[in-house]
């Protein structure tokens, strides 16, 4: 089943513009990453830090909601810092 993603304003969590935020029913937050390219562990840094950002405004769960491909190292990297990953998804 896909998980409905509702955009939000990523502003109001002190994040760039070109930054993609959506949040579930559940209020829990997904940084939206499609890109035609490998998530590699320079992105998984970035993806870190902007997940830190968000939980520390929100105290909510993060996920990375992406199409593309992930390095292996950087899923164990992101799942150690408790960063979950879907790919099935609808957003607005």
């Amino acid at each position: 089943m896909k998980t409905k993603l509702k955009q939000v304003d990523p502003s109001t969590l002190s994040l760039s513009f070109r930054t993609k935020v959506a949040v579930d029913v559940d209020r829990n937050y997904y940084i939206i990453k499609n890109i035609k390219s490998r998530i590699i562990m320079k992105d998984g840094k970035k993806i870190k830090e902007i997940a830190s950002t968000i939980r520390n405004q929100t105290k909510r769960q993060v996920f990375l909601a992406t199409t593309a491909p992930i390095c292996s190292k950087t899923k164990t990297y992101l799942k150690s810092k408790n960063i979950k990953i879907i790919t099935e998804y609808n957003h607005d």
